[in-house]
C-alpha cells in the first residue's frame, strides 16, 4: 500500500480486505504495476471481470498490462487461485512475458504465495495448453503418453514423404484419369494443391480432411440443345451480311450448326461470335452468345467435377499416409494438438465439464488471429467467463488460416449484450505519428482512431516519405548489391543514406532503428546497403537462414562429401572460402571434366591426390599457381575425409571442415561477422539435432536443408547477443508484431500486394472452385472459382492494409515510409489494387 508517497509491502497473513487497499491510491483511484494509475479505459476493462467481455485494443494501448492486472485482481480481489485461470497467448514469448508480469505484480503486492502458484498456472499458447491436456489424457486421446510434437521442418519432411507415397498409390493402377490429372497439374502443382487443402481443412476443424462435395453436374445435353435453338433466331436477326463482322458471325453460326455431338471446348471457341458491329448486338445474337458460353462453362464444370473428385481421392490418401507416418514416430503436429484436444473434449462430455469447471476465468490474447477450430475448442471450456482481447487491424495471419471473421462475429454477438469495450489511447507513439496513421487508415472498415497519450516535445518532422522513381536506373551505378530490381536497389541506397543522416545528426542511435519489409525477398539488398554505409546489421524474423551464404557453403560441402558426383555442390564448395579458387579455374576444371568425359571429382582426384593417375595433366598446369596450391592441399584432405565420414557425426564433419579451412576466421572478417558466425554455429547445432532424431544420414540432412530452402521455410537467423551491439535491425512486419522501436523505416512499399494464383478454392459456405488444367496447358475457371477468387483477393487486399498498419504502429519516435513508383505523368494515380506507396504517400 502507499503511505505518504511511499510503497509498503503488505504482509501475506493480512486479510484480503486489507491487502486490496494496495491496489488503489489514497483517493481510491485504481493503480496498476509500479503504482501507475490506470486510465478510465483500462480500469473499465480490468474491473468488468464477471461474464464475457471483448476488448478491442489499439496498438500500444497497454493490453498486456490489462491482461496481467485482470489476472492479478481475479486472484487478489476475487479469491480465484492462479491455477483456475486459463490465459491463452499467441506466442511462447508473449506467454512468458505475461507470466512474468503477473508474478512481479504479486511480489509487488506482497503475495508471494500467489507468485509461487503462478509458476504452474495455465498461461501458454493454445498449442501449449492442448499439449498439456493431451499428456494428462494421452490414453483417452489414443496417444503414446511420450508423444513428440513435430517442429515445422520435421512435419514438412514427413508431409513430403507422405505425398510421394500417396501419389505412387494414386498412379499405381494405371488409370488414365489419374495419369491425366497428374500430367495436367504436374507433380509439384498437385503437391501444392493437396497440402494447402489439407492444412486449410484441418484448420477449419476436420480431423480427416476431405474436399466438400462438388455441385451436381450441369446438364451438358440440355445446354447443347439450347445453343442449337439459338442459331436460327440469331441468323434471322443478322440478315444479309453488311460488313466483315456480320460475315464472320454468320460463318460462326454455320460452323456451330455443323458441330458434332460431344464437341470439345476448343471447337466451341471456334464458333464464338464477336460484338464489334451493330448487326450482331441484337437480343437474339446476345442470346446465342449466352447459350454458347453456358454450354462451354457446363463442359468445363463437368470436367472440373471429375478432376475435383480425383484430387479429393489423392487428398484422402495423403492424409492417411501422413497420419500413419506420425503414428510410426509417436508424434503429432501443431494442428493435431488442437484437433485431438477438440475431439477428446467432444467425445468425453464429463472430461470437458471437468476442465470447464476448473477454469473460473478464461483470457484470450490476440483474439483477432484465432481460427474456427481454436474458437470451437475454447468455447467447449467457456462458462460465459471469457475475456477476449484483440485488434481487428492487427489480424495479419491469414496465411496460417487465422480468420478475422471469427473476431468480427464474436464482437458483434457480444456487442448486442453490451459486453464490448475499447482501448483507444496509444501510449507508444508521439501524437504526430498517430495523426498520420489515423489519416492513412481512417477509411479502413472498423478502424478505431488512435488517441494520443501524454507526449513530450519533439523537433522536426516525425513522419517522412521517401520516394524512389521506378524508372531510369538501368545505367546507374548502384554498387555491388544482391540481385534485385534496379529501383529496389536504388531505394535500398536511399534508405541507408537517410538512416546514416539521422544517426550522424544525433537524432537517434543505430540500435534505435528498424527497417521493416512486407516480405523477406529483398532483405539482403537493404542489409547490404546499410552495411555499405558502415552500419552493423541484425536481420531476423524472415525466411533467410537456409539461403545465407555460409549455410549454403557448408551444406554444399556435406552434399559433396556424401556424393562428389553432385557437381553443383562440388563447384559451390570450390568457389567458396572453404577452397577459394577463382572463376577461371572453375572454367578450366569444367572443361577438363568434359574433355575426359568423366566427372569433375574424378578429374580433381586424378590430378591433385597422391594416388591420382594424371598428376601431370596438361590442363592442371594451366591453373594459376595460387589456385593450384589450394587444390593440392584441399583435394587429398577431402578424399581422406570422405573415407572417415561414415564414422563421424554430422556436426563433427562440419566442425572439422571449419577448423581445417579457418572458415570461421574468414566469416568473422566479413561485415556482420558475429551474426554470420552465429548462423554457422546454428547449422552445426541443427545438424547434431537432426542426427539425434533421424540417425547419421548426411544425404537426409542435405535433402532436408534443400527442401527448407525451396519451401522458403520460416527459419530465422541465429540470435546474436546484443549487449554493446549498436546495430540496425531488419525484419519482416510479421516478425515485428508485438514489438516497438524508436525509428521505424517501413520500406519496399512499391511492391505489389499479394494475391491470386491458388488452384483450388474453398468457400465458407461449402462452395468450391477449381482452376481446371488441361493436357494442352490451358487453364479454365470452373465451378465457383471466379467468385471465390474475387472474395479471396478482397480479403488479401484488406489483410495487406492491416500488415501496413501493424508496421506503422511499431514506431515510437519517428516513422519513415519508403517505396518506389513511377513518378512521371499524373501522380497520385488510381490506387485501387496498386502498391501501398501509391495510396499511403498522399
Amino acid at each position: 500500500m502507499r503511505l505518504g508517497g511511499e510503497w509498503l509491502l503488505v504482509p501475506v497473513d493480512l486479510p484480503v480486505r486489507t491487502l486490496v487497499t494496495a491496489l488503489f491510491d489514497e483517493r481510491g483511484r485504481p493503480l496498476g504495476a509500479g503504482g501507475r494509475e490506470l486510465t478510465a479505459e483500462q480500469w473499465e476493462a480490468v474491473r468488468r471481470r464477471e461474464g464475457r467481455l471483448l476488448l478491442s485494443a489499439n496498438a500500444g494501448s497497454g493490453k498486456t498490462m490489462v491482461l496481467a492486472e485482470r489476472f492479478v485482481r481475479s486472484c487478489v480481489e476475487d479469491g480465484i487461485e492462479p491455477g483456475r485461470i486459463l490465459a491463452i497467448t499467441f506466442t511462447d514469448k508473449a506467454a512468458g512475458e505475461l507470466r512474468e508480469r503477473v508474478r512481479r505484480r504479486f511480489t509487488e503486492l506482497g503475495r508471494r504465495d500467489l507468485d509461487q502458484a503462478t509458476e504452474s498456472a495455465y498461461i501458454s499458447t493454445i498449442h501449449g495448453f492442448c499439449a498439456r491436456v493431451l499428456r494428462s489424457n494421452a490414453v483417452a486421446a489414443g496417444l503414446d503418453p511420450a508423444f513428440a510434437v513435430l517442429d515445422e521442418g520435421d512435419a514438412r519432411a514427413l508431409r513430403a514423404a507422405a505425398f510421394d507415397h500417396a501419389l505412387a498409390a494414386f498412379l499405381d493402377d494405371g488409370r488414365t484419369d489419374t495419369l491425366d490429372v497428374a500430367a495436367a497439374y504436374g507433380v509439384d502443382g498437385l503437391r501444392r494443391v493437396v497440402e494447402r487443402a489439407h492444412d486449410a481443412l484441418r484448420s477449419a476443424g476436420e480431423t480427416a480432411p476431405r474436399l466438400p462435395e462438388p455441385p451436381a453436374e450441369p446438364d451438358v445435353a440440355a445446354a447443347a440443345v439450347a445453343l442449337r435453338a439459338a442459331i436460327a433466331p440469331a441468323l434471322a436477326e443478322i440478315g444479309e451480311p453488311a460488313n466483315k463482322t456480320s460475315e464472320l458471325a454468320i460463318a460462326a453460326l454455320a460452323r456451330c450448326r455443323d458441330l458434332p455431338e460431344g464437341a470439345t471446348v476448343k471447337e466451341l471457341d471456334a464458333v464464338r461470335m464477336g460484338t464489334g458491329a451493330n448487326a450482331v448486338k441484337g437480343p437474339n445474337c446476345q442470346a446465342y452468345r449466352d447459350a454458347r458460353d453456358a454450354l462451354r462453362q457446363a463442359m468445363i464444370d463437368v470436367a472440373a467435377i471429375a478432376a475435383w473428385r480425383l484430387i479429393d481421392e489423392l487428398l484422402v490418401g495423403f492424409a492417411a499416409a501422413y497420419a500413419e507416418a506420425k503414428r510410426e514416430r509417436s508424434a503429432v503436429d501443431y494442428d493435431d494438438l488442437e484437433l485431438l484436444t477438440r475431439d477428446l473434449l467432444a467425445g468425453s462430455p464429463a472430461l470437458a465439464a471437468r476442465y470447464a469447471d476448473r477454469f473460473q476465468r478464461i483470457m484470450v490474447d490476440e483474439f483477432q488471429d484465432t481460427n474456427p477450430l481454436q474458437l470451437d475448442l475454447l468455447d467447449r471450456l467457456d462458462r460465459a467467463t471469457s475475456f477476449y482481447v484483440g485488434d481487428e487491424l492487427q489480424s495479419i495471419y491469414g496465411f496460417r488460416h487465422a480468420s478475422v471473421e471469427v473476431f468480427r462475429a464474436r464482437r458483434a454477438a457480444l456487442a448486442r449484450q453490451d459486453a464490448t469495450a475499447t482501448l483507444a489511447t496509444s501510449f507508444r507513439s508521439r501524437a504526430p505519428l498517430l495523426d498520420a496513421i489515423n489519416v492513412a487508415f481512417g477509411d479502413v472498415p472498423n478502424f478505431v482512431p488512435l488517441q494520443p497519450g501524454p507526449e513530450s516535445a519533439a523537433a522536426g518532422p516525425l513522419v517522412e516519405v521517401l520516394l524512389t522513381d521506378s524508372e531510369g536506373w538501368d545505367d546507374a551505378a548502384l554498387g555491388e548489391l544482391p540481385a534485385a530490381q534496379a529501383c529496389r536497389r536504388a531505394e535500398a541506397r536511399l534508405v541507408a543514406q537517410r538512416v546514416r543522416d539521422l544517426v550522424d545528426a544525433g537524432t537517434c542511435a543505430a540500435g534505435d532503428v528498424v527497417v521493416l519489409l512486407r516480405a523477406s525477398t529483398d532483405m539482403a539488398t537493404f542489409e547490404r546497403a546499410l552495411e555499405d554505409q558502415g552500419f552493423t546489421t541484425l536481420a531476423s524474423g524472415g525466411r533467410g537462414f537456409w539461403a545465407r551464404q555460409q549455410v549454403l557453403d557448408l551444406t554444399s560441402y556435406l552434399a559433396a562429401l556424401a556424393n562428389p558426383r553432385d557437381e553443383q555442390a562440388l563447384l559451390a564448395v570450390l568457389a567458396s572460402p572453404l577452397v577459394g579458387v577463382r572463376s577461371d579455374t572453375l572454367a578450366l576444371l569444367g572443361a577438363a571434366a568434359r574433355e575426359g568425359r568423366g566427372r569433375l571429382w574424378d578429374a580433381l582426384h586424378a590430378a591433385f591426390c597422391p594416388d591420382g593417375e594424371a598428376r601431370d595433366a596438361p590442363w592442371a598446369a594451366r591453373i594459376a599457381e595460387q589456385d593450384r596450391a589450394r587444390l593440392e592441399s584441399w583435394c587429398p584432405a577431402f578424399a581422406a575425409e570422405r573415407a572417415v565420414a561414415p564414422r563421424l557425426g554430422l556436426d563433427v564433419l562440419l566442425e572439422r571442415a571449419i577448423e581445417r579451412t579457418a572458415y570461421d576466421e574468414h566469416v568473422l572478417r566479413l561485415p556482420g561477422g558475429r551474426r554470420r558466425l552465429a548462423n554457422v554455429t546454428k547449422l552445426v547445432r541443427l545438424a547434431a539435432a537432426y542426427e539425434t532424431r533421424s540417425g547419421r544420414d548426411v544425404r537426409g540432412f542435405i535433402d532436408r536443408a534443400r527442401a527448407e530452402l525451396e519451401a522458403e521455410a520460416r527459419e530465422p537467423d541465429a540470435p546474436v547477443e546484443l549487449d554493446g551491439l549498436d546495430a540496425v535491425r531488419l525484419m519482416t512486419v510479421h516478425a515485428a508484431k508485438g514489438l516497438e522501436f524508436g525509428v521505424v523505416v517501413l520500406a519496399d512499399l512499391g511492391r505489389q500486394p499479394p494475391g491470386g494464383g491458388e488452384t483450388l478454392r474453398l468457400g465458407p459456405d461449402g462452395r468450391c472452385g477449381l482452376k481446371l488444367a488441361s493436357l494442352d496447358g490451358s487453364r479454365e475457371d470452373a465451378l465457383a472459382y471466379r467468385e471465390l477468387s474475387d472474395r479471396a483477393r478482397k480479403a488479401d487486399r484488406e489483410e495487406d492494409e492491416r500488415v501496413l498498419y501493424v508496421g506503422c504502429t511499431r514506431a515510437r519516435e519517428r516513422l519513415i515510409l519508403s517505396g518506389s513508383l513511377k513518378l512521371a505523368g499524373d501522380w497520385p494515380a488510381d490506387s485501387s489494387g496498386a502498391a501501398p506507396i501509391v495510396w499511403l504517400a498522399p
